[in-house]
């Protein structure tokens, strides 16, 4: 298939119209780079630490993206050496937050732009998922590190504690229920049950829902302030033809690694379903964004659903359903036309 560099919506702002802003996004990658690492270590926003990154590079250019990741990167080494953190808790720390902080920067402002071909101008949406992986793989491995360190030990079990307080004070006299949460609220079988998710499928999708959120969030916050457009690439990704086969044979993996306790089959087979499940949740998306394309929505109508989507995905419950029914929507046009044929190529949907 072809790689389209506007597959979940490239940066939206022309290089052209960029140039006149370079010599005055100095300040902007100042503020964005402050606002990121407070974030980090706020506690309290740190889900939406990357954001700023995303701003920068759909409000004003991808050299200004790099220069304030490098600036956080910088400013997050020097504020964890300057902390009391024990002496091996902040390298594992650094670690983690600048490969995450990389990796979103290379999502957003790819130094390899479509235009320019070669094997890394590689779409957004393809982008995504490798940096999903890579930093599933690697932020594990920095994980189980840190677990090894008294440090983290100790911060997880007083965190542990404070929940496990919580949630047996919520019980109140029922006493079963209270005996139960006791045997299920240790912290080796919270740690067990987090790595099984995690290895499962579990990291790839959350540094997939990670990335997207502030992704999402830094296109809706430089369209509204830089007054860029939204960009609506994401109507053009079509997944390859093959790939329902290889979820298909993932699906095979999960059943067979299961019933036969085959555990590293189970865990590749569980990766792999979670891959072509994202894939089809942005085909699906295309296609719900072709289906809004024909009601000529206003550009502030458009700014509201992206807000939507990411409020959508943050929601319990909902955003399960929610993102069901678009992944079965991708999966479905396998067979069935929902968005006219690309002109430039054929379609990824077999027999078409």
């Amino acid at each position: 298939m072809a790689f389209h560099e506007t597959s979940l919506g490239a940066n939206s702002v022309p290089e052209a119209r960029l140039s006149p802003f370079r010599r005055r996004a100095l300040v902007p990658a100042l503020v964005s780079a402050a606002l990121c690492l407070l974030a980090i270590h706020s506690g309290v926003f740190i889900l939406f630490f990357l954001f700023p990154l995303g701003f920068m590079a759909y409000g004003y250019h991808t050299r200004a993206a790099w220069v304030s990741t490098a600036l956080v990167i910088g400013g997050n080494a020097l504020w964890l050496l300057a902390t009391s953190y024990p002496a091996t808790y902040p390298w594992l720390s650094m670690g983690y937050f600048t490969v995450i902080l990389l990796l979103f920067t290379w999502i957003v402002a790819p130094p390899f732009s479509a235009a320019s071909g070669g094997i890394f101008a590689w779409s957004t949406a393809y982008r995504l998922i490798i940096a999903s992986a890579f930093a599933a793989v690697s932020c594990g491995y920095l994980m189980e590190a840190a677990w090894n360190t008294e440090a983290f030990k100790s911060l997880l079990e007083s965190q542990m504690a404070v929940l496990r307080s919580m949630a047996l004070s919520a019980t109140g006299t029922d006493v079963v229920r209270r005996s139960l949460l006791e045997q299920q609220l240790d912290t080796e079988t919270v740690m067990a049950q987090i790595r099984a998710v995690a290895l499962r499928g579990g990291a790839v999708g959350g540094c997939a829902v990670l990335f997207f959120i502030n992704r999402q969030l830094g296109l809706v916050v430089a369209a509204l302030i830089r007054r860029s457009r939204m960009g609506t690439g994401m109507i053009h990704f079509h997944t390859p033809g093959g790939l329902i086969w290889v979820l298909s044979l993932s699906l095979l993996g999960v059943l067979v690694g299961t019933v036969f306790s085959i555990d590293p089959l189970e865990i590749g087979a569980w990766n792999g379903v979670t891959i072509c499940g994202l894939l089809y949740l942005a085909q699906g998306g295309g296609i719900m964004l072709h289906l809004l394309a024909r009601l000529r929505l206003s550009p502030l109508l458009r700014v509201a659903l992206h807000i939507a989507l990411v409020i959508l995905i943050c929601s319990p419950n909902l955003n399960l359903l929610a993102l069901g029914a678009l992944g079965l929507l991708g999966i479905a046009e396998h067979w069935v036309s929902f968005r006219a044929p690309k002109s430039d190529g054929s379609s990824s949907t077999p027999g078409m």
